[in-house]
C-alpha cells in the first residue's frame, strides 16, 4: 500500500488590518490600564482627554471613561469636516477602546501610592500604548484631531498645538487640585507619555547620521571601510558660494562609533567639516530589518508592500 507524501499545510497570511486593530486594542488596554492602575489613583492629569477626564471626575463625579467617550466623539465629529472620512474611520477603533479599557478596570487595585514612580510607570505604559495605536495607523480622536485641526485652519504646528493642549490640562489641574506636587508629577508623566510614544513610532535606537566634507574624502573612506568599520555613500555636492564641485561622505553609525568616526576624521584632516544628527529607524543591512512581509510568503495576487514613505 503506498502512501502519499506528507505535504506542508499553506500558511495562511493573516491580513494587516487584522494585525492593526489588534495593536490598537492591545496598546488602548495597555494605556487604559496603565490610567487606573497608577495616575487615576495618584490624582496625576496626564494631559490629553485622558487627563483632562480626571480633573473633572474630581470636580464633578462624573467616571473618566464617559468623559472620554464624550470628549472624543465630539472632537471628532467637529474635525471630520476638515481632516476627513479617512481620518474619522482610523480613529474610530481607537476612540472606542480606550475608554472601554478605562471603565472595564476601573476597580484594578492601585499599584503603588508614590507620586514619583506613578507618574514615570504611568506616563511610559500610557506612551507605550499611545505609541503601539499610532504605528498601527491609529489615533484615538481628541487632543490629536484638535492639533491636526488648528494645523489646517490657522497653520500652527501639530507639536506647539499639542503642547498648547496640554498646557492647558496642566494649568486646570493647578486650578483645580491646588497643589504643588501634583502639578510636578503630571508636568513629568506629560514629557514621558510624548517622549516614549515618540521614541515607539520613531525607533529606539540611537543611531547618528554624519555628513562629511573634505580635500582629503578617498582617505577618510579608506579607513571608515577597513578601521571601523563603517558603510560609506558617496554624494556629489556643490558649494554654494565657491561652485566648488565636492565629494560628500554620509555614514549612519550607532552611538558607541561615533567617536571613533570624529577622531579618526579630525586624525586624517582636521579642516574637514562634519556634521552629525540623529538618524530614526536606519533600516538595512547592519542595523534594523524591514518589518514586511518576506517576498517569498507573500500571498500570490498581492502586490509588494510599500516601501518607506
Amino acid at each position: 500500500m503506498s502512501h502519499s507524501p506528507h505535504l506542508p499545510h499553506p500558511r495562511v497570511p493573516v491580513s494587516r488590518p487584522l494585525l492593526d486593530l489588534s495593536q490598537i486594542l492591545f496598546g488602548c488596554f495597555l494605556a487604559g490600564t496603565s490610567f487606573n492602575v497608577l495616575l487615576r489613583p495618584n490624582e496625576i492629569a496626564s494631559g490629553g482627554i485622558v487627563g483632562l477626564s480626571l480633573i473633572f471626575n474630581e470636580v464633578f463625579g462624573i467616571e473618566p471613561a464617559f468623559l472620554q467617550w464624550g470628549f472624543n466623539f465630539l472632537i471628532l465629529v467637529i474635525a471630520a469636516k476638515f481632516l476627513g472620512r479617512a481620518f474619522v474611520f482610523r480613529s474610530l477603533a481607537g476612540l472606542i477602546a480606550l475608554p472601554a479599557a478605562v471603565y472595564l478596570t476601573r476597580f484594578w487595585p492601585p499599584m503603588t501610592g508614590d507620586l514619583l514612580l506613578g507618574s514615570l510607570a504611568g506616563g511610559a505604559g500610557v506612551g507605550v500604548g499611545m505609541g503601539l495605536v499610532f504605528r498601527a495607523n491609529g489615533s484615538v480622536g481628541g487632543f490629536s484631531a484638535l492639533a491636526l485641526l488648528f494645523h489646517r485652519r490657522l497653520g500652527l504646528p501639530v507639536d506647539r498645538g499639542l503642547i498648547l493642549l496640554d498646557g492647558l490640562v496642566l494649568l486646570s489641574a493647578a486650578l483645580v487640585y491646588r497643589n504643588a506636587e501634583l502639578i510636578l508629577a503630571a508636568a513629568i508623566c506629560v514629557a514621558i507619555v510624548g517622549r516614549t510614544a515618540r521614541g515607539l513610532l520613531n525607533g529606539m535606537s540611537h543611531s547618528r547620521m554624519a555628513l562629511i566634507v573634505s580635500e582629503l574624502s578617498p582617505e577618510i573612506e579608506s579607513r571608515i571601510l577597513t578601521e571601523i568599520p563603517l558603510g560609506v555613500t558617496k554624494l556629489h555636492g556643490q558649494g554654494g558660494y565657491s561652485g566648488e564641485e565636492r565629494e560628500v561622505l554620509m555614514v549612519v553609525a550607532r552611538a558607541p562609533e561615533v567617536m571613533r568616526l570624529k577622531r579618526l576624521v579630525k586624525e586624517v584632516d582636521p579642516n574637514a567639516f562634519m556634521t552629525v544628527c540623529d538618524a530614526h529607524e536606519v533600516l538595512g543591512y547592519g542595523f534594523n530589518s524591514f518589518a514586511v512581509t518576506p517576498r517569498a510568503e507573500r500571498p500570490v495576487g498581492l502586490a509588494p508592500a510599500p516601501t518607506a514613505k
